[in-house]
């Protein structure tokens, strides 16, 4: 397996998207993708059709997807793409609630691994990476190896680059046995994992096992298959 390339540069923003609406943001970068890519919105901005997960936790606010609990979680439940990817390119946004009553857990996007049922009867468990977001950055593979990058860390990891309690804007390339994850601008992971260890399955949005409340929001959740082997979201530091 080889070492992650981990970075917590400062995260610089594109300079052409951030002059459009922050809505549009995923939207606005379809024209940038390979002409080779189609992208296609897995999210229509009004309903879940397209979706599966457990109704009482997803929802639908002001053309995003919310995840929230009021009552605690007894295991992590995931909303799912009903269909199943392997080699993709995925670009949304994401926020999460930030309020003296709300958790500070992390979110995280899960694939290449497998739905399950979990702890509580919870039928939208998952075996496989999460990679993670909002207060904890990297890879967990969860029910198989925890945390994978950054290898042996310990706690949560902070990046100075999060929008804490706004939107953060993630692409996230999958090619082959390598996975890389873009944050408004700057890489945060370059991982390529053993060849067994990622399978095709379905896309989910974490909503983390949690006593306390938790409210996350995702929009735009652009996808291109079989993507060319380029980011489209990385900006490269200005020289001094």
């Amino acid at each position: 397996m080889k070492s992650p390339i981990f970075r917590t540069a400062a995260f610089f923003l594109l300079a052409t998207p951030s002059a459009l609406p922050a809505a549009d943001w995923a939207t606005a970068l379809i024209p940038a993708l390979p002409a080779s890519e189609k992208a296609t919105p897995l999210f229509n901005g009004k309903d879940l059709t397209g979706w599966d997960g457990w109704m009482p936790y997803w929802g639908v606010v002001d053309g995003s997807i919310r995840g929230a609990n009021e009552k605690p979680v007894p295991s992590s439940t995931y909303l799912f793409t009903k269909k199943s990817y392997r080699d993709f390119r995925l670009l949304l946004e994401v926020k999460q609630t930030l309020s003296p009553k709300h958790s500070t857990m992390h979110s995280a996007v899960c694939a290449l691994g497998e739905r399950f049922t979990d702890t509580g009867d919870n039928p939208n468990g998952f075996r496989g990476p999460l990679l993670m977001f909002c207060h904890d950055w990297g890879i967990w593979d969860a029910y198989r190896r925890n945390r994978v990058v950054p290898a042996n860390h310990q706690g949560t990891l902070n990046l100075e680059g999060e929008k804490n309690g706004d939107w953060n804007r993630i692409e996230i390339l999958v090619t082959g046995n390598r996975i890389r994850f873009v944050a408004n601008g700057a890489l945060v992971f370059d991982f390529t994992d053993e060849a067994d260890k990622l399978r095709e399955s379905p896309i989910g949005l974490q909503l983390h096992a949690n006593k306390q409340p938790q409210e996350f929001h995702f929009r735009g959740l652009v996808l291109s298959e079989n993507p060319e082997d380029k980011l489209v979201t990385l900006e490269e530091k200005a020289e001094p």
